[in-house]
């Protein structure tokens, strides 16, 4: 399965899929980092956070009223309604808030899932806790079951991603390993147009590297 903005991303569908064998990401994504808490905004009921900026390849968009103190309600993917949703608007009933954050994803299953690919920025990121690894997008895929996930560590072009994954998926049907899928067209690029990381490097694979099963 195939999931693309095109098609009406919305967030209520995504939680109703169950396990499919490849799922694809291809919007903006954001990481936000933690922030000191504010004593005088939390006595006028502000929270930690009451409104922050975050910049994606459509402009500046504002989120408001969120409690981000969950790290995993720092990360996440932005879907079809979330512009509507952030204006103040009713977006469609299944998009919800258009945001799919990281603790979202923990309530997925993707226990038969075999690819999981987040074409979008840093969604790689997340926030270290000591003695417990790293909260964000890429632990709750892995929690929900996914066996391998495709990922970046930050902002990337919209250009050389879509001819890097146009690659990767030609290498995948064709039965090539994933992690090889992934790192191949990469050196393609970094030879022949785009020596430097930032239009390359960016994706990296997590979990099962060898080729999807076939069928």
């Amino acid at each position: 399965m195939y999931l693309h903005r095109r098609y009406c991303l919305y967030e209520a569908r995504i939680k109703k899929y169950r396990s499919p064998r490849i799922l694809h990401f291809a919007t903006h994504g954001f990481f936000l980092k933690d922030q000191e808490r504010d004593p005088n905004k939390e006595k006028r009921g502000q929270g930690a956070m009451g409104a922050m900026d975050f910049a994606k390849s459509g402009g500046m968009v504002r989120l408001s009223g969120l409690d981000l103190e969950n790290p995993l309600l720092r990360s996440g993917l932005a879907l079809a309604g979330v512009n509507t949703w952030l204006k103040g608007q009713n977006p469609p009933p299944d998009a919800e808030d258009g945001l799919l954050t990281a603790e979202d994803v923990t309530g997925l299953d993707l226990l038969d899932t075999e690819l999981v690919v987040l074409s979008a920025c840093e969604t790689g990121l997340g926030e270290v806790r000591t003695g417990e690894g790293v909260f964000g997008l890429r632990r709750s895929f892995v929690l929900v079951g996914a066996d391998t996930l495709v990922m970046s560590l930050w902002k990337v072009p919209d250009h050389q991603t879509q001819e890097l994954m146009e690659e990767f998926y030609s290498r995948i049907l064709a039965g090539e390993p994933r992690a090889k899928a992934l790192k191949n067209p990469q050196m393609s690029i970094k030879v022949q147009t785009h020596p430097h990381p930032f239009f390359w490097g960016a994706f990296i694979c997590q979990g099962d590297p060898s080729p999807l099963q076939s069928g």
